[in-house]
């Protein structure tokens, strides 16, 4: 088990550096936006219990430098409602470093979500992400790497996927995304 955290810290730390790294040498692409509305599937599989499916809604919006969002889940065991805020910026107009921090009210317990990582506009329509997750709710806690992309038609409208690497459950969700709001 402990062999097992380490070499998936040790490739998620590794993942984050080529990501910041590739980030930080590309031009030209737009800047990630954080204006948006989101809706889709959700695909929950814990270590231990029963894989459930459900739907999730949420958005954001923000600043030049800071953004606010929330969410809500229903996987199917329970329900989830998350509210937060976040840093972004220092990588240039291509990439943002993130760093987010939110509240989590699931039907069992409530607790917070902690995460950090790169939001990556690899193309005027293309966006790629990666973000290291800490959740922590009453008993349940889960340290994860999410990997996600999206593609934008227009510029109100993007189809996408993420996939969160769990300790103690994977998350897959795709989603729809409208956007209310111009580049910032």
């Amino acid at each position: 088990m402990t062999r097992r955290i380490t070499v998936r810290r040790s490739a998620i730390l590794c993942a984050i550096f080529f990501l910041t790294t590739l980030a930080a040498s590309t031009a030209g692409a737009d800047d990630p936006r954080y204006e948006f509305l989101d809706a889709g599937w959700v695909f929950d599989d814990p270590d231990e219990g029963d894989s459930e499916n459900g739907w999730f809604g949420g958005g954001s919006f923000g600043t030049r430098r800071f953004h606010f969002f929330g969410e809500y889940r229903d996987p199917g065991r329970f329900e989830i409602w998350e509210v937060g805020g976040g840093w972004h910026g220092l990588l240039g107009r291509s990439a943002d470093l993130i760093a987010e921090a939110a509240y989590v009210d699931a039907d069992f317990d409530e607790g917070y979500r902690a995460s950090g990582g790169i939001r990556w506009m690899i193309a005027d329509d293309f966006e790629i992400n990666g973000y290291y997750n800490h959740i922590d709710i009453g008993d349940f806690e889960n340290d994860g790497f999410s990997l996600g992309a999206h593609r934008e038609f227009g510029r109100h409208f993007a189809v996408g996927g993420q996939y969160e690497f769990g300790d103690e459950a994977d998350t897959a969700r795709i989603f729809g995304r409208l956007y209310f709001r111009k580049d910032t």
